[in-house]
């Protein structure tokens, strides 16, 4: 079945023209957080939700406006490594109070948590924090994948090259690590992430050094300065230090070689194509672009000249990004409802509903052989997820071309129920959806083992979170309630 509607009125305006899209549309108000290992900061935007034009009936993000911005304030952590919730209450109330919006007068939202803030027991404490609004908000832990993939929408480099027909580099240089994505025509194509970052060493008004991480002790050995908590970082040695950082970061994205074993945190981009051209974000893109003079006792001054001198001298391309510091999600766009088609397997001891689980998304044709194709799709996508995220809820979804034929997709449930053996009860999927009408035909198949509902015609991309509702009596179908992560080009 086709989408039918949007929901979730906003407090805004509706009847909203849009030049080229058709009614109705519907103003909302939406807040997005993000907690980082090193900053933190938050931003209010008006969505502009409606439906494009007459011959697309799925409701989308028109515009987006920015209409308030938090200070950025650097993530406070006691010495155990937790976060102190205090300050992230005080940074979020006051910014409700600038902005003169009260918390019912927002519609959706986002709360990102990534980095170090993405340990259980501090995302634990930030999901608090926003418990009442759990209902509407995404409350993500995202690991180094999905701030990749948020960074190069963040930034406007996934825009800038779908719009120009570019095949572009996007590099988000933070506190911790620094996020790649190459990006063909609007397609994310690989990333990877790498212990490169501003406050891998940090020091106070002193220079003392009061934060060192094991990527900066390697870097500090690399130059024959074993340096540690207590001593004197010259403004000398932070200059070599931001040097063999842009020279080690640019190696191993050109090249894949790098200095020590674990340098990426996740695996290498491979080889590369033509780059056309290469855009910044994070943190440290402020100096890169001279939009920030001031220090805050980490490297990012001197990272950020030694990083665009590398780019330079290596020849890229450098275009301006949309976003820097603030190349990060500015909310959950309208939630969508989705009705599924009538071909759905809902296993009777299944609870429904189901909310707010995380999608990721297996891609498979149907070539043979199609069982080892799906299973193999199924082993990468699940084996591609980052730790922070590993043992809780999500949905594996399947993007497929039209299928041509029930054996084909016998075949796909062959391969389904192979990936599924072999995988740990924690990482098992809790539901399967798929875009074609075969919900029935592999759940009927998988139910012999897997407790699984299946859910199909419904389409989600790896940026959705959702909700499954429960079946409709008498009909046979399910609303599929999505939320998808808006940014701010």
């Amino acid at each position: 079945m086709a989408i039918i509607r949007h929901e979730h009125q906003g407090h805004g305006d509706h009847g909203h023209d849009h030049e080229g899209a058709v009614g109705p549309h519907t103003h909302l108000t939406s807040v997005g957080i993000d907690i980082g290992s090193s900053t933190s900061h938050l931003m209010f935007s008006r969505l502009l939700i409606g439906y494009p034009s007459v011959l697309q009936r799925k409701p989308i993000v028109l515009e987006r406006k920015v209409i308030a911005r938090s200070p950025i304030l650097l993530t406070p952590f006691s010495g155990d490594w937790n976060i102190e919730a205090g300050p992230l209450k005080d940074l979020v109330d006051a910014t409700f109070r600038a902005a003169g919006l009260a918390r019912e007068e927002i519609d959706t939202g986002a709360v990102i948590i990534t980095g170090e803030a993405a340990r259980r027991d501090n995302a634990q404490k930030i999901a608090e924090l926003f418990s009442d609004e759990a209902g509407r908000f995404v409350c993500a832990t995202a690991g180094p994948t999905l701030e990749t993939i948020m960074a190069a929408h963040g930034s406007g480099a996934v825009l800038q090259s779908r719009e120009r027909g570019l095949v572009l580099l996007n590099i988000d240089v933070g506190g911790g690590t620094t996020k790649v994505s190459v990006i063909d025509n609007g397609k994310i194509r690989a990333t990877a992430a790498l212990n490169v970052g501003a406050r891998l060493i940090a020091c106070d008004g002193a220079e003392t050094i009061i934060r060192l991480e094991t990527g900066g002790r390697r870097f500090l050995h690399d130059l024959g300065q074993p340096l540690d908590y207590g001593a004197k970082l010259a403004a000398e040695l932070r200059e070599r230090l931001a040097r063999r950082m842009a020279h080690a970061l640019f190696e191993a994205v050109t090249t894949g070689a790098q200095p020590w074993d674990d340098f990426h945190v996740t695996a290498p981009l491979g080889e590369l194509p033509a780059i056309d051209a290469i855009l910044f974000s994070g943190g440290v893109s402020e100096y890169i672009y001279g939009r920030e003079a001031a220090a805050f006792g980490d490297l990012g001054p001197c990272l950020g000249g030694a990083i665009r001198d590398e780019a330079e001298k290596r020849g890229f391309n450098i275009l301006a990004a949309a976003e820097g510091i603030r190349a990060t999600v500015i909310g959950a766009s309208q939630y969508t409802v989705q009705l599924s088609g009538e071909t759905i397997f809902v296993p009777p001891s299944m609870n429904l509903p189901v909310r707010n689980l995380r999608v990721f998304v297996a891609g498979v044709n149907w070539d043979a052989p199609v069982a080892d194709r799906t299973a193999a799709a199924v082993k990468k996508t699940l084996g591609e997820r980052d730790q922070e995220v590993r043992g809780e809820p999500f949905v594996l979804a399947f993007a497929t071309p039209a299928f041509n034929g029930y054996g084909a997709v016998q075949e796909m449930a062959r391969g389904i129920d192979r990936a599924l053996a072999a995988l740990a009860a924690d990482d098992r999927p809790l539901a399967l959806v798929f875009v074609q009408n075969i919900g029935q035909v592999i759940g009927g198949i998988l139910s012999a083992k897997w407790n699984m509902p299946c859910v199909d015609e419904v389409s989600l991309s790896e940026l959705d979170f959702i909700d499954i509702g429960e079946v409709v009596e008498g009909e046979g179908f399910v609303p599929v309630v999505i939320k998808s992560l808006a940014f701010g080009v």
